[in-house]
């Protein structure tokens, strides 16, 4: 019987992958409030809105284009928009695919790369379930680095690599970590091989002068809005205001516990970095260099967020599935384990998660959709509802537009994003109200502040609502 060649089908089968562990997580309507911050801009931008005009938030504009995109191709469903993110994921793993068979000339590491990062960004909620940023850059990162990598590469490779860079820059401005790694092994390759004009003229100068085209065509874009003032404070005022939280001691066990979280990968990793080959050495330390590179940036915020760490995830990956080349043999005890054990123990690994995720989301409360629910029952035509610190997908869910430029539930109820964003609270305050919402949602823990404080004196608390979220109506409002 003929053998079936895996290595054509490895991006349908990447991307069913991706569709089997994640299908579970295409049914709530919120995993993280960060995904519906980008989803509603983004639907606003396809109605006509302009970001940084019509709607504020603390990222650059691509993601919301990206949801754009997403929003428009699935209809406003949310189903769709999981759907799609597995696919981008599913994409990456099979970038991954192709970047590990280049590399190394192994089909085993190409499977192992796709297959480890389709796992590393698919077991933890905040590791990769929930929809972030992180996921819809690293796409760009790897298909820039399939660009450069190897010897023959043209002019034109490193001008698409840095167009590839740069629009990822304009989804999260962090990339840059990836493109100094980038350019610094470019650098030392040149410094190497007696080559440092040609890597410098060559190579960086072309890839970094088009990394900043799509910012500077999206300053234009605002400059001819006559927004620029807007644009640059949005772009570089705000970022900077931020306080940084963490010391950096707490900043060293956030990345150890990176590690630890996915130990297993790790494990490889080193097993692969103790047994050096001579065709994958170079390879090997520009993932390191690479992951140091990225770690810095997830820490230098101060924030221990751990979707930042979905960026650490393709050198991983990539380490981890270099102890796969053929040509290694240290830890014959593992090597040893029968095909067909390994394939039963993959196949178990990913319907249990896969399973396992659709138990979790399916036993957990669904408060918006069930808060929605109650409020379509409610309400009388055109009244309105402002979902206050509480999940905007509301909004959504009713059919209604936010009452605020400031979509993101939490921007309005902390001081340091109020301060970070320069938001005249009184003002928006007085904004919101004017529009006369019908019912107003507050988590039962809120934050008190002018907005609240003035919600206070012309609402009153009605109704505990699912989520422990209370439903205030005007007062004497009947």
């Amino acid at each position: 019987m003929r053998q079936i060649d895996w290595s054509k089908w490895a991006l349908p089968a990447l991307l069913l992958l991706a569709i089997l562990l994640r299908w579970g997580t295409f049914f709530p309507s919120v995993i993280n409030h960060d995904e519906t911050t980008y989803f509603l801009i983004g639907k606003g931008l396809l109605e006509g809105q302009t970001y940084l005009v019509d709607s504020y938030d603390t990222k650059p504009i691509g993601i919301f284009l990206v949801y754009a995109l997403m929003s428009f191709l699935g209809g406003g469903s949310i189903f769709f928009l999981r759907l799609f993110t597995a696919l981008v994921i599913g994409l990456t793993a099979y970038l991954l695919y192709r970047l590990g068979k280049k590399a190394s000339g192994s089909t085993k590491v190409a499977w192992a790369a796709g297959i480890s990062y389709l796992l590393l960004s698919s077991i933890f909620k905040f590791y990769g379930i929930s929809p972030n940023t992180e996921l819809f850059f690293n796409p760009f990162t790897i298909g820039a680095l399939l660009l450069v990598w190897g010897e023959e590469r043209k002019v034109y490779h490193f001008l698409l690599a840095g167009l590839l860079l740069g629009v990822g820059f304009m989804i999260k401005y962090v990339i840059a970590a990836d493109a100094m790694a980038i350019g610094l092994f470019l650098l030392w390759q040149g410094w190497r091989k007696e080559r440092l004009f040609k890597s410098v003229f060559q190579e960086c100068l072309p890839l970094t002068l088009v990394f900043f085209l799509p910012l500077v065509l999206t300053y234009g874009y605002y400059a001819n809005l006559g927004q620029t003032k807007a644009f640059l404070f949005y772009t570089f005022d705000v970022t900077s205001r931020y306080p940084v939280e963490a010391s950096w001691g707490d900043r060293f066990v956030f990345a150890l516990a990176f590690l630890g979280r996915f130990f297993p990968f790790t494990l490889l990793a080193i097993f692969a970095l103790r047994e050096p080959l001579a065709k994958d050495r170079i390879w090997q330390g520009f993932l390191m260099l690479w992951l140091a590179c990225v770690t810095v940036m997830t820490l230098l915020p101060g924030k221990t967020f751990g979707h930042y760490q979905i960026q650490m995830m393709p050198p991983l990956a990539l380490l981890a599935a270099s102890w796969f080349d053929p040509e290694r043999k240290q830890q014959a005890w593992l090597r040893k384990i029968p095909a067909l054990w390994s394939r039963g123990f993959l196949i178990a690994t990913f319907l249990g998660i896969s399973v396992g995720l659709f138990s979790y989301f399916q036993n957990k409360l669904d408060g918006p959709r069930l808060v929605a629910d109650i409020l379509k029952e409610r309400l009388a035509p055109g009244e309105l509802v402002y979902t206050g610190n509480y999940h905007h997908i509301v909004y959504h869910l009713l059919g209604q537009k936010s009452l605020t430029p400031y979509v993101h539930s939490s921007l309005l109820f902390y001081e340091h994003h109020v301060n970070a964003l320069e938001i005249d609270l009184s003002e928006e305050t007085q904004h919101i109200l004017a529009q006369q919402p019908r019912y107003i949602l507050l988590r039962t823990d809120h934050p008190h502040n002018v907005l609240t404080n003035s919600i206070y004196k012309r609402y009153e608390i009605t109704d505990t609502l699912p989520d422990k979220v209370w439903l205030l109506e005007p007062q004497n409002h009947e």
